[in-house]
């Protein structure tokens, strides 16, 4: 820096108007720096306040993209005064550091060990970071508790990436994704059908293929080993299921159902369900609910989880608490089916249900078996229960040993095989989302019954149905729209109440707009359910037949509190539901918002204060604003008052008494003026300069014929009668640019600076102004100021007195409306010489102020 201060010393003193031009061209492309940061700004505030859903890749680009641009900014304000501002770099290296961390970094780690079997000892750090969220929950339960789980391996997030690089999917895929758009449905499916298809086209490289298949032999070997297997069993082909295990999944964020499991695998079919499985992370449900929760790709890298099949019985899902709170948290509930839980959790079956104390795991609340589904108007239930009352405490006390194990409440996959052995197969926390609270929290226990129920509407209001069961509690109203396939979300209109035959997991690309889900079938046990808690969407399921009473564009209100639907919009409802929970922001909106706090946030608002300086920039914005403010004045201190670095300026000839000297900094004259000797105003061509002259010479101004303007006080001090009065030294200058002018006047004994630049940005425009000095007594100079005050304030100046120095500046206006100041100034300009002698008073001042506003006010009207 100390040489830079040098070099830029040396080039003042021996080149001074290639100083003058340097310092002009660092300003532009401060200007320019200054105009991407705050077009980046904007994007990125739009995209989190709207919210606009796209790829966390392209926030990551923006707000990188952005970061440099502060980058290159403040080092063109530290070139242009190189020891003005120590503490800027330090400041912005701080932001950075503070943006990067929330953006995150991607761990790129297409290397060993591509496999890890799930035993005591693996639940290792560097483990986790690798295995995934499902991977995770399961060698948590090993680790920590003695409860069965079966054997199993991952194939890990590494082998993931190992086989994005063999097949040089990489880039490809951060391309594609950088596109997404949420507002562009068709884009992302086309996108998404992309990605899929490069990934199945792909090619296990062959270490990574060894790896696992001696592994694969390994969990063979075990399986066939495990308690109740049969004979025929044991000698029958291995078949596995092969399950996401993406990094982020089953925490904070479940991405229930919204991946891809593939059942009944064969070593034959083995690397085609693995590819399936990583094809799974790019289904249009998948992106839309990744998009949803502001996660990045490299944030959801996705490990597969290999577990040998189990011949089920029964299957099923525990909530060690209910997530809708029913019963007040006194009980755990169970779910379960005949067969997979597939079917459960694809929301395609009604499960038998089983309420179960939390104090006394063999004492049931309630038993419901799951209804018959049929024809009659009405679902009927049945009589016997697929899980036997034994089975069902042991699950209970399982639930609440992983609900302590885990710190908090949990929802668990579980199976039973033909032997009645039962063993969990997934463990993640419990999404639920309670009146006047957010997603993802367990309701009070001090809330009581009549803070959780909904009001019972007026007598006169009918129910169409009241036999639906709450799978997301909420109240909506809106206008029944029945789909009944999934080719049919893409037209679900915003704000509809969405009647479907069930809930699978592709019901996610409609979270946003529907105002809530009604399903012939499903149980709140599902994939589904559970995204629509975390999303705090409405849902009642199993309705059945009465779907009928439905149609289509029937306007309803849903209780999901109640499971009841009633025609019209009832409005007590939904003012209760109002103002039980604002509408929470989504998980996107939350993690933008600390990011842009770093990024938009406008702390620096006075550039008078002690705290206008870099240590007290928080954000990338105020180091924007800071930046733009000493960079304009910079260029306003850019002429001295003596005039260095016009030395190859030209002599302006015109019609009022003004000596001026003019030097082009690029774009300021005419073309061919650069062969003049003396330059008049048809050479002139720069847009400010223009304005500004066009205010001196307006009709109202009254030139004295044989007055000479010049500086007259450094006459007085240095000619002697020696130098001509049409020296540069006494000389007004112009440095002048397509829109841009930095003037020093000289009116006598008083003199004024104007920097301003006038172009088709209006953010980049500005006019900096000061005024100084005068021959009469302080009093009239003081009138003169206040004059001057009062006319600028009302064009939007910003103006503070000191002693006899006026400074004034005005921002951010469109063209016209910056020219149209500049003829104000000029106007003003030519109206002031001698006033601070010719004035009589106080009120004459103000008079004047009065009369030149009255003259510019219809024209700033029409602008």
């Amino acid at each position: 820096m100390a040489l830079a201060s040098i070099k830029r010393w040396a080039e003042r003193v021996f080149t001074p108007d290639e100083a003058v031009r340097r310092q002009f061209g660092l300003f532009r492309e401060l200007l320019h720096e200054d105009k991407l940061c705050l077009k980046a700004i904007t994007r990125l505030e739009e995209i989190g306040r709207e919210p606009i859903l796209v790829d966390w890749s392209r926030v990551e680009l923006l707000a990188r993209h952005l970061l440099d641009s502060m980058d290159r900014l403040a080092d063109r304000l530290q070139r242009m005064a190189p020891d003005g501002y120590p503490a800027l770099a330090p400041a912005c290296g701080r932001i950075r550091g503070e943006i990067e961390a929330l953006l995150g970094q991607e761990h790129w780690r297409p290397e060993r060990p591509y496999v890890l079997h799930l035993e005591k000892g693996s639940a290792t750090e560097s483990a986790r970071e690798v295995m995934g969220g499902k991977a995770q929950g399961l060698t948590q339960i090993i680790a920590r508790t003695e409860i069965p789980v079966p054997p199993a391996l991952v194939i890990t997030t590494n082998a993931y990436q190992r086989f994005l690089q063999a097949n040089g999917l990489r880039e490809m895929v951060r391309k594609k994704l950088l596109t997404l758009d949420f507002r562009r449905p068709e884009r992302l499916e086309r996108t998404a059908a992309l990605i899929r298809k490069a990934i199945l086209e792909g090619v296990v490289p062959d270490d990574m293929a060894e790896e696992v298949d001696a592994s694969l032999g390994q969990l063979e070997a075990m399986a066939k080993d495990e308690p109740g297997n049969t004979a025929d069993r044991q000698a029958a082909e291995p078949l596995f299921a092969v399950r996401s295990s993406a990094l982020a999944e089953d925490g904070d964020a479940s991405f229930a159902g919204q991946y891809a499991t593939r059942l009944n695998v064969s070593r034959r079919d083995f690397w085609s369900a693995y590819k399936d499985v990583l094809a799974g992370k790019f289904t249009s449900k998948a992106l839309t609910y990744r998009l949803h929760y502001g996660l990045s790709d490299a944030q959801t890298a996705m490990a597969a989880l290999v577990l040998p099949m189990i011949e089920a019985k029964t299957s099923g899902v525990v909530y060690s608490r209910d997530p809708l709170d029913l019963c007040k948290g006194a009980c755990l509930v169970i779910s379960a089916v005949t067969g997979a839980g597939s079917r459960l959790v694809d929301g395609s079956a009604v499960p038998d249900t089983f309420l179960v104390s939390r104090r006394d795991p063999t004492h049931f609340l309630a038993k419901q078996a799951a209804p018959e589904q049929d024809d009659r108007p009405l679902p009927t239930l049945r009589d016997e229960l697929c899980l036997d009352d034994a089975s069902a405490t042991t699950l209970a006390r399982w639930g609440l040993e992983l609900e302590q194990a885990f710190g908090r409440p949990q929802d668990i996959e579980w199976a039973q095989d033909h032997a009645g052995n039962l063993m969990i197969l997934q463990s993640r926390p419990i999404h639920v989302t309670a009146p006047g609270e957010d997603n993802g929290s367990v309701p009070s226990e001090s809330m009581d019954e009549a803070d959780r129920a909904t009001p019972q509407p007026s007598d006169h209001v009918a129910s169409i149905l009241d036999v639906g069961t709450p799978a997301s509690i909420g109240v909506a109203s809106g206008r029944i729209h029945r789909i009944t396939s999934e080719a049919d979300l893409d037209a679900v209109p915003q704000g509809a109440v969405v009647l479907a035959p069930g809930i699978p997991p592709s019901l996610v690309q409609i979270v946003h707009k529907a105002a809530g889900v009604i399903a012939e079938q499903g149980g709140k046990a599902s994939h589904f359910a559970s995204v629509a808690r975390e999303f705090g969407l409405p849902v009642i399921v199993g309705i059945g037949s009465g779907a009928a009473a439905l149609e289509q564009d029937r306007l309803v209100t849903m209780d999901a509190h109640r499971g009841v639907v009633y025609d019209g919009e009832l409005q007590e409802l939904l003012q209760w539901q109002q103002r039980q929970r604002a509408k929470p922001p989504t998980p996107f909106q939350r993690r933008m918002t600390p990011l842009l706090k770093l990024i938009a946030s406008l702390n620096l608002t006075d550039p008078e204060a002690d705290t206008f300086s870099p240590d007290h920039c928080q954000s990338v914005h105020d180091v924007v604003r800071l930046v733009h403010e000493h960079g304009t004045r910079e260029m306003f201190s850019l002429m001295d008052i003596k005039g260095r670095g016009m030395r190859r300026a030209k002599p302006l000839e015109s019609d009022i008494p003004i000596v001026m000297h003019v030097l082009d900094l690029g774009d300021g004259l005419r073309a061919g003026a650069e062969n003049e000797r003396a330059l008049t105003m048809e050479h002139v061509r720069s847009g400010p300069m223009l304005a500004v002259w066009a205010g001196l010479t307006d009709k109202d101004v009254a030139w004295s014929e044989g007055l000479l303007h010049l500086d007259w006080e450094r006459f007085d001090q240095v000619s002697g009668g020696i130098f001509s009065l049409k020296s540069s030294l006494l000389s007004s200058y112009a440095l002048l640019a397509s829109h841009y002018a930095h003037l020093l006047l000289r009116f006598g004994y008083h003199f004024a600076v104007l920097d301003c630049l006038a172009g088709e940005r209006a953010e980049e425009n500005y006019i900096q102004f000061r005024f100084k000095g005068g021959g009469g007594i302080d009093e009239k100079k003081s009138w003169r100021l206040e004059m001057i005050q009062t006319v600028l304030q009302s064009f939007d100046f910003q103006v503070r007195i000191r002693e006899d120095l006026l400074e004034a500046k005005c921002a951010r206006q469109d063209k016209l409306r910056t020219e149209l100041r500049l003829n104000v100034l000029g106007y003003l300009l030519g109206r002031t010489p001698l006033l601070d002698m010719a004035l009589e008073s106080r009120e004459h001042a103000l008079r004047l102020a009065e009369e030149m506003q009255g003259k510019w006010r219809p024209a700033e009207e029409q602008s």
